[in-house]
């Protein structure tokens, strides 16, 4: 099974994906945190011993690619952290953002959406989809405090408030339209973390009775 924790920038995605795995696994159900990062200076992935720098490095390269180079490489670190990964008999996957976050990132920055979309759609379905949605403001509030930075904003490198909450409102109303169209269980995730996992739990759940 794949569960994908979906949101914007500041959503909670990484702390919900963390939690999660670490509920299944004190459950006695095997689960795997994937994280596209994982692929860097990581023994496990064997064929990407050629990338040398640090995941910290790693990103601000990727920031600076050119966007359709950028989303190529995102989309490839994501399959194959994905479909790469040690295999463990079972183990559900948690996948912090998936392809979804970026996806929408490289949309809002220009990219053909259909043309997008196609390149995702090659991707393995994820099972179910938790969609952590967070207003900008409420997202700025989070992140403010220096962990903010210019992909976020639309390539400001000021950062500023104002950069953040256009860029991540256009995020925000791609997602929006894709948990419509993909049915999506949608969290008002502005209250406390506690809240959002036990409702990406029941989503699993769910999902678990009715296969």
């Amino acid at each position: 099974m794949i569960v994908a924790i979906v949101g914007p920038d500041g959503a909670g995605k990484s702390t919900a994906t963390r939690q999660v795995t670490d509920f299944l696994e004190a459950r006695g159900e095997p689960a795997q945190l994937v994280d596209r990062w994982h692929i860097v200076g990581n023994a496990d992935y064997p064929a990407t011993r050629f990338m040398q720098a640090s995941v910290a490095e790693t990103r601000l390269c990727v920031a600076e690619m050119p966007r359709t180079a950028r989303f190529l490489f995102l989309v490839w670190s994501i399959g194959f952290a994905l479909m790469a990964r040690p295999e463990r008999e079972n183990a559900v996957a948690v996948l912090d953002g998936y392809w979804m976050k970026h996806a929408a990132s490289e949309v809002a920055y220009g990219l053909d959406r259909p043309w997008v979309e196609s390149v995702v759609a090659g991707l393995p379905h994820a099972d179910v989809a938790v969609y952590l949605r967070v207003t900008p403001e409420v997202a700025w509030e989070r992140k403010k405090d220096g962990d903010v930075v210019a992909y976020e904003c639309g390539m400001d490198a000021s950062c500023s408030y104002n950069a953040f909450v256009e860029h991540q409102s256009k995020i925000l109303a791609i997602l929006d339209s894709w948990a419509e169209r993909f049915g999506w269980t949608t969290i008002d995730a502005a209250g406390d973390q506690e809240h959002a996992r036990n409702a990406i739990i029941s989503a699993l759940e769910r999902s678990g009775q009715q296969q």
